[in-house]
């Protein structure tokens, strides 16, 4: 599914350049071109590292004991999405501002009834600062990575994970392209390592069992390669 849309985002990208973009207009940058003078904001080659995982992929947990938790792998959205905003003191009327593309990545436990995860993969304007208040700036491309993980026990600094009490809080900016950690599980080394440690689920999360993973190990190529409970459980990947 993830290769059909990059063959379509390449097409659209050579149809784009062919009859659309103007020699007079903005100037392309990485992870940005111009499409009839709209900003379009597009995955590039370093992203595409976080992109690999593709429908039906498994990931498979197993503790010392043998048991596992088993993770299968839908890409429910790949969008090359318009956005558009209402023209001001015209209710009826939209102007498009800006494509951009936007890969969801969703991981379902197969081995119980419980268990999920989200992982979005954006390429938009380039935010101003850490708060969304702070505004854009247009003229750069940036890629953004957000999650949640179901039985994470998340994190309770809200103004960087929309989830506060379950959200991973990816590297921002330019450090999602490294440096990163390494880490060996069953022998194989994994070296794009991102490591989410779980904080205070303070007053506005539920409390959770001491089953609730509190250390997640993400390889950026890879996905999960290691979870470690609240009570000191690990479970490895599964080669």
């Amino acid at each position: 599914m993830l290769q059909r849309y990059f063959l379509l985002l390449l097409a659209s990208a050579t149809l784009f350049g062919s009859t659309s973009c103007k020699k007079d207009g903005p100037a392309d940058k990485e992870g940005l071109s111009y499409v009839d003078g709209v900003p379009y904001y597009h995955f590039t080659d370093d992203d595409r590292a976080w992109l690999q995982t593709r429908d039906n992929d498994v990931w498979r947990m197993e503790n010392r004991q043998g048991y596992q938790r088993v993770y299968k792998a839908w890409v429910i959205t790949v969008n090359k999405g318009a956005l558009k905003s209402t023209s001001s003191g015209i209710p009826s009327s939209s102007k498009l501002e800006r494509y951009y593309d936007q890969i969801t990545l969703r991981l379902n436990r197969t081995d119980s009834l419980l268990g999920a995860a989200d992982i979005r993969f954006t390429r938009d304007h380039a935010q101003l600062g850490t708060l969304i208040s702070e505004g854009y700036d247009e003229g750069t491309s940036q890629l953004y990575a957000a999650g949640e993980w179901y039985d994470f026990v998340g994190n309770t600094d809200i103004h960087t994970d929309y989830y506060s009490c379950r959200g991973l809080k990816f590297p921002s900016r330019g450090a999602l392209n490294g440096p990163f950690g390494q880490l060996t599980v069953r022998g194989r080394t994994y070296t794009d390592v991102v490591t989410f440690i779980g904080t205070s689920r303070g007053p506005d999360c539920k409390p959770v069992s001491a089953a609730y993973m509190q250390e997640l190990y993400y390889d950026r190529r890879a996905g999960l390669v290691r979870m470690v409970s609240g009570a000191g459980e690990v479970w490895d990947r599964v080669p």
